[in-house]
């Protein structure tokens, strides 16, 4: 009876490791803003504060959609002029009905790594804002996803390696009793 148990008990420590390992896969860590696909590695962020205001612009397909804040409060600012230069390029903000602010340029499509200026105007109060935005190649982001298949293979292999210790350890407890009784 103890060796079904022992190969019953690292049976079950092998199926209950396996979940773990799924989900430690390359493509689930929690730098991304998205769970999964192409999307995760193409959405770049950038962001700046000041003791007025905090600015975070999200860029996707050459839009950059821009949140605006009173820092001390956090209330959105939907009434603010914003003059943004990405490197080389400038332009202002335009405001959108939902209290973002919208800045497209074909420039922000381009893979790279850009400082970014904003420049703040809310009734009686300006600032200047600065940050730095790194725009992923999602050519290069979807290799470097896929190119290790070994994150997914150790659970199994862990798996594996456990259930032939059992069946060793049944095997030898009952090779032992054999033994003894034989004698």
């Amino acid at each position: 009876m103890t060796a079904i148990r022992a190969i019953l008990f690292f049976t079950g420590l092998a199926m209950s490791l396996q979940p773990i390992a799924v989900r430690a896969d390359a493509g689930h860590d929690n730098a991304t803003p998205h769970a999964s696909g192409v999307a995760a590695t193409t959405v770049a962020r950038v962001e700046a504060q000041s003791d007025l205001f905090e600015i975070v612009g999200v860029v996707e397909n050459g839009a950059m959609t821009l949140f605006l804040d009173r820092f001390a409060t956090n209330d959105p600012v939907t009434d603010a002029k914003i003059d943004v230069e990405v490197g080389p390029v400038k332009g202002s903000a335009q405001a959108n009905p939902d209290g973002t602010y919208s800045f497209k340029h074909a420039a922000l499509a381009q893979p790279g790594q850009f400082p970014v200026t904003f420049t703040v105007t809310a009734g009686t109060d300006s600032d200047l804002l600065a940050g730095d935005l790194v725009v992923a190649d999602p050519a290069a982001a979807r290799v470097r996803a896929s190119d290790n298949p070994w994150p997914r293979r150790w659970g199994w292999v862990a798996g594996a390696l456990l259930l032939v210790a059992g069946i060793a350890i049944a095997w030898r407890s009952r090779r032992g009793r054999g033994k003894g009784a034989s004698q």
